[in-house]
C-alpha cells in the first residue's frame, strides 16, 4: 500500500485495475466501427462485475474453513488480495453469456472480441501477487513470474491469431477457444509446483486442475462450434 495526498492506494488493487483497463482498451482498439465499440462498451461493466464476484467467491469458498469462517466480514475486503482467477473467468464468461442471451447477440463472437487482452490482464495481476508476497512454489519458485510470462506468450498468440484467416477456407481462428485451451494447459502445468498445503482439492484432485481440464474441453468445443458455424454459412 502507498499513500498519495492522504489517499491510501493498494498496489494489488491498482494493478488489477490497470490490467482490466488494458484488456478493455485492447478489445476496443481492434474494432473499426463506433457501433462495434459501443456494443463492447455496454458489455464491459457486466463482465467486470461478473469477474470480480466470481473471483472473490472462488477464493472465499477455498479459504472459508481456514480463514473466513472465523471473520466473515473479511470476505468483502477485496483490496487485501484474494481473487481466484478461475472464478473470475467463469464469472466473466457467464456475464457475457447472459448479456448476449438477453440482447440476442452472438455469444462466441462477442467472447472472441473481449478475450484477446485477458492474458495480459492476468499477467499484470500476477505482478500483484508478488506485491502481496503470494504465489511461490513448494521449493520457493516464483510461480507468479512463471505464470505471468506464460500469460504474456498466450497474449501474443491471441493478438496474432485474432486477425488471422486461413485463406484456404476463410475460417476465423476462434480466439476464445485458443485462450481456454492455452490457459487450461498453463494452469495444469504449474499446479504441481504449488505447495501442497495451499492447494484446494475436490475428491483429492486439485480444483485448478479440474477447471483446467474443463477449460481445455471448452476450448475444443468452441473451435468445433465455430467450424460447424462456418460450414453452415
Amino acid at each position: 500500500m502507498i499513500e498519495i495526498l492522504g489517499i491510501k492506494v493498494y498496489l494489488y488493487g491498482l494493478l488489477i485495475g490497470i490490467g482490466i483497463w488494458l484488456a478493455i482498451e485492447i478489445a476496443l482498439v481492434r474494432k473499426k466501427t463506433q457501433a462495434e465499440k459501443k456494443l463492447l462498451e455496454k458489455v464491459f461493466p457486466w463482465v467486470v462485475l461478473g469477474g470480480i464476484v466470481g473471483a472473490r467467491l472462488y477464493h472465499v469458498i477455498d479459504f472459508w474453513a481456514r480463514y473466513y469462517s472465523f471473520d466473515p466480514i473479511k470476505m468483502f475486503y477485496v483490496w487485501e488480495g484474494g481473487l481466484g482467477i478461475w472464478g473470475a473467468i467463469a464469472g466473466g464468461v457467464m456475464a457475457v453469456y447472459i448479456y448476449c442471451l438477453t440482447k440476442k447477440l452472438n455469444f462466441l463472437k462477442v467472447l472472441d472480441d473481449l478475450i484477446v487482452g485477458v492474458p495480459l490482464a492476468q499477467a499484470i495481476g500476477r505482478v500483484g501477487n508478488r506485491v502481496n508476497g503470494e504465489l511461490f512454489g513448494k521449493n520457493g519458485e516464483p510461480l507468479f513470474a512463471y505464470e505471468a510470462v506464460l500469460n504474456l506468450i498466450l497474449f501474443v498468440i491471441l493478438v496474432y491469431i485474432s486477425g488471422f484467416r486461413v485463406k484456404a477456407r476463410n475460417d476465423r481462428i476462434p480466439t476464445a477457444g485458443v485462450y481456454f485451451l492455452g490457459y487450461g494447459l498453463i494452469r495444469i502445468f504449474l499446479e504441481g509446483m504449488r505447495p501442497e498445503e495451499i492447494i484446494w482439492k475436490i475428491g483429492g484432485i486439485p480444483t485448478a486442475v479440474i477447471f483446467g481440464v474443463v477449460a481445455i474441453i471448452t476450448g475444443v468445443w468452441i473451435a468445433t462450434a465455430r467450424k460447424n458455424s462456418n460450414r453452415r454459412s
